[in-house]
């Protein structure tokens, strides 16, 4: 009698581990699938082109060495994301909410939305991209001391060689 007790205590403190366990692996699971739809998406072609623009100017052979070893620590990179991201998401958020992020992110609205944002030719990204090049540039030109790239100080005397 003992012994069916202990066994059935033991499988009531059980179960909620149980539980909290397959909750755990249900969230990170929808995590993984917003990560990846998100932030690696977006990572994903982002890389893509960048790769290619460093590419451009080598010679094939090269280019295509380059091209695997790159990829190769990308993909490294891009699971070590995927996996610390998906973990740290399923720690702040509920199932539930996971869930409701899955349904904003598969809504056909916002992924017209994200579509018009992600085309690097819609006039959403020229704006964009004309008004960080002047922010960057202020920031450039405020780094410099207000001096203007390739324009000489005069105001500073002349220093000559040392002989």
């Amino acid at each position: 009698m003992r012994l069916l007790a202990t066994v059935g205590l033991a499988l009531a403190l059980g179960m909620p581990l149980a539980a909290r366990a397959d909750e755990m692996a249900d969230k990170v699971a929808v995590a993984k699938a917003l990560v990846d739809k998100t932030i690696l998406k977006t990572l994903d072609t982002g890389f893509a082109g960048a790769l290619e623009k460093t590419v451009a100017q080598m010679p094939e052979e090269k280019a295509e060495k380059v091209r695997k070893d790159a990829r190769a620590e990308f993909d490294t990179q891009r699971q070590t994301l995927l996996d610390g991201i998906s973990k740290q998401y399923a720690e702040k958020f509920s199932l539930t909410e996971l869930k409701h992020l899955q349904g904003i992110y598969e809504d056909p609205i916002y992924q017209k939305y994200q579509a018009m944002n992600a085309d690097p030719k819609s006039e959403i990204n020229v704006i964009s991209q004309a008004a960080v090049t002047k922010l960057l540039n202020m920031l450039t030109l405020a780094a410099a001391g207000d001096q203007k790239p390739g324009v000489p100080n005069y105001d500073k005397p002349m220093q000559m060689p040392a002989k």
